[in-house]
C-alpha cells in the first residue's frame, strides 16, 4: 500500500517537530496464533481528534487505545509462522505510514519432555 499522496509523514526519529509521525513498535514479534499487545510509538498522534486502522500484512489489528499523543496500543492478528510483514498505521484523518519489515509471526513451541526435567 502507498503512502498518501501530500500528507506530511515519516517513519523516523528525532525531536517532536509537531509532524504526524511513526517510531517504532514494540516488540517486534508475537505468536502466530495472534493476541500479541504492540506499542506503536510515534508523535502527534492526537494533536486532532483521529481515529487508527493497524494492519500486519494484509491482516487488520485491533486498536486498543492512543494512550498518549506519542503511542498506540494495538493488538496483533495471527499470521502465517516465521512471516515478515510490513505493519501499516492508517490514521483518519492524517494518511498512512508503512514500517517496512516491522513484525514477525513466531510459531508458539509447545512444552517438551525436557522442560519437564
Amino acid at each position: 500500500m502507498a503512502l498518501a499522496v501530500g500528507v506530511a509523514l515519516a517513519v523516523g526519529c528525532g525531536g517532536n517537530d509537531g509532524k504526524l509521525k511513526v517510531t517504532g513498535l514494540e516488540p517486534r514479534s508475537g505468536d502466530a496464533m495472534g493476541g500479541q499487545i504492540v506499542l506503536i510509538r510515534g508523535q502527534s498522534f492526537m494533536t486532532t481528534t483521529r481515529t487508527a486502522k493497524v494492519y500486519f500484512g494484509d491482516q487488520q489489528g485491533n486498536v486498543i487505545r492512543f494512550r498518549s499523543d506519542s503511542e498506540l496500543i494495538v493488538e496483533a492478528p495471527g499470521g502465517k509462522p516465521d512471516a515478515t510483514v510490513d505493519v501499516l498505521v492508517v490514521f483518519e484523518p492524517g494518511g498512512e505510514i508503512t514500517i517496512p519489515k516491522g513484525f514477525t509471526f513466531k510459531e508458539k513451541k509447545g512444552m517438551s519432555a525436557q522442560d519437564l526435567k
